[in-house]
């Protein structure tokens, strides 16, 4: 008669169940009705009252060591969790909190039971998520980091309510593919949390450590997979974490260039491939800025002048190297060589990430042509105009820094043509930016054509003390036979500087007056540049050394 009873109370709550089912298609919990405003007579409340007293009643009738017991419980744990659910649906975030933590509370003492340990982890996903929600964010990284612990010491067997009341059975690939979703799920929520509490450390590990877990189980996308990498690589270009960053911009690159060689009809991997090619781009200008500052920071401290921006800077880059690497497990990954992974501190270096960093441009242009996508078109030319401005700034003697200055003039007035003729409409979006690229490439170049009128006295660039100084440095000491030549030089020395009035005059009376400094502090010779380009103009008059000419 017992096994009677038990046998009727189960198909009861298997009716119930079922009846709970239909009736969460077609109402809601938190909805209103139009006659009676207690909830008691909400169809769907009722039939969760229902069969939680159905449940009570079994529960009463069962000894707890049993493992009937263990499954009663189970089942009223999971039909609480199934009403949190629905009131999260409904946006009900604290009745779902409520609600959550009754069920937590029910068989967190089991959480390592086969039976229990999946409805255990998903209870505890929901209940991250609203305590996130509700800015408990503190509460549900202590959560998180408990579940994950334990779900390595599990191996579950239940994964759903309906497994609970209609005994079904799951096939063990789709059993374990739930499982490792759910580790993942929780596991990016708490990478998700870390970084709201600023825990950037932990953030990057945390999602590493899920890149290795859908590595490992063979989860997900291939090319979400290599587009999750090469962004975690931007988060590690972010903190100048200069290896890290380029090992997953590398680990991306070797599960993107497979499918591409396989030639797979799938447009996505051209996007993806392009999208690799703007992180390189952006590690290059990263890597660039970084070095530079450096240089700057130990050059003032060298002259005995502290600059706490500079020495933070230069601080954080160099600290770089002493951060944990991180690898993947089962995934071959050559590093170039040729690509420095620390502050670039020669020309060699600089030119030979240039070079590197080229063929990456090319991809990206590739596909965001000017025809598709013209404003992605124009930032690329931006950024290799940036990139010509570093190489610059590496280059040792003059008339290499004019030529690579010369290259980016020419870049960017191509640009600005086909830009004027193929797409009106763009020009007229980006042509101030243009504009002061161009202006700030032809104020570095005539810089340059200034200090060629310097001469190098032991490695150090003094002025020359007269005219007779200069005049026989150009053109030698038969200068009375090259009247030709000296005028055609001081006219050039005048026209320069009437380009700069001119510059500058137009300079001032634009939109934005601080303009030419910000242009200025935007490229490669900083606020200093201003003073020293000032300085050598006013050295070098062109009407004084006229006249010091004629007296001669």
């Amino acid at each position: 008669m017992a096994e009677n009873s038990e046998f009727v109370l189960v198909n009861d709550l298997q009716s119930c169940f079922n009846d709970l089912k239909k009736h969460s298609v077609s109402f809601k919990l938190g909805q209103a009705q139009p006659t009676v405003g207690d909830e008691m007579h909400n169809p769907l409340h009722q039939q969760f009252e229902l069969i939680l007293t159905k449940i009570e009643e079994t529960l009463a009738k069962q000894h707890k060591e049993s493992e009937e017991y263990l499954k009663v419980i189970s089942m009223k744990a999971s039909i609480i969790y199934e009403k949190a659910k629905i009131l999260l649906s409904e946006n009900l975030l604290t009745p779902s909190k409520t609600l959550l933590e009754e069920s937590l509370e029910l068989i967190k003492d089991f959480s390592d039971h086969p039976k229990v340990a999946f409805l255990h982890m998903r209870v505890v996903n929901h209940l991250t998520y609203v305590l996130s929600r509700l800015g408990f964010l503190q509460e549900a990284k202590e959560l998180l980091l408990r579940a994950i612990e334990e779900e390595t010491k599990c191996s579950p067997e239940v994964f759903s309510t309906d497994d609970l009341f209609l005994n079904t059975k799951k096939d063990p690939k789709v059993s374990v593919t739930k499982l490792n979703r759910l580790t993942i799920n929780n596991m990016q929520m708490l990478a998700w949390i870390h970084a709201r509490l600023g825990e950037t450390e932990d953030n990057l590990k945390v999602q590493h450590d899920i890149l290795q877990k859908q590595l490992d189980s063979c989860e997900g996308d291939v090319l979400r997979w290599a587009e999750s990498c090469f962004r975690l690589g931007g988060m590690f270009i972010g903190q100048c974490d200069w290896p890290n960053a380029m090992y997953h911009l590398i680990a991306a690159e070797s599960i993107l260039n497979p499918l591409e060689v396989a030639l797979i009809p799938n447009p996505e991997i051209h996007v993806a491939q392009a999208d690799l090619a703007r992180s390189w781009i952006y590690y290059g200008l990263q890597l660039f800025e970084s070095s530079r500052k450096s240089l700057i920071s130990k050059h003032i401290e060298s002259d005995g002048i502290e600059s706490e921006v500079l020495k933070k800077n230069s601080g954080s880059s160099e600290s770089s190297s002493s951060k944990n690497p991180y690898h993947f497990q089962g995934l071959e990954i050559e590093l170039p060589k040729a690509i420095p992974t620390g502050l670039i501190k020669n020309c060699d270096q600089a030119k030979g990430l240039f070079a590197y960093l080229q063929k990456w441009m090319k991809r990206v242009r590739l596909y965001y042509t000017l025809r598709d996508f013209p404003l992605q078109y124009v930032n690329s030319c931006l950024d290799l105009s940036e990139l010509y401005r570093f190489v610059a700034f590496y280059e040792e003697d003059i008339e290499s820094q004019y030529a690579v200055q010369k290259r980016r003039y020419d870049a960017l007035e191509t640009l600005s043509n086909i830009l004027r003729e193929v797409r009106p409409s763009c020009y007229l979006a980006v042509s101030v930016e243009l504009t002061k690229e161009l202006i700030e490439v032809q104020i570095e170049m005539i810089n340059l054509n200034l200090k060629k009128l310097h001469r190098p006295t032991q490695g150090v660039f003094q002025p020359f003390h007269n005219s007779i100084e200069l005049i026989r440095y150009f053109i030698g000491p038969n200068f009375e036979a090259k009247e030709d030549v000296l005028k055609k030089q001081m006219y050039a020395l005048s026209a320069i500087h009437g380009k700069l009035n001119d510059v500058a005059l137009s300079l001032n009376t634009s939109t934005e007056p601080s303009s030419v400094k910000d242009s200025e502090e935007a490229g490669s010779s900083g606020p200093e540049a201003n003073e020293e380009k000032t300085e050598k103009i006013e050295d070098n008059q062109p009407e004084d050394e006229t006249e010091e000419i004629k007296k001669e």
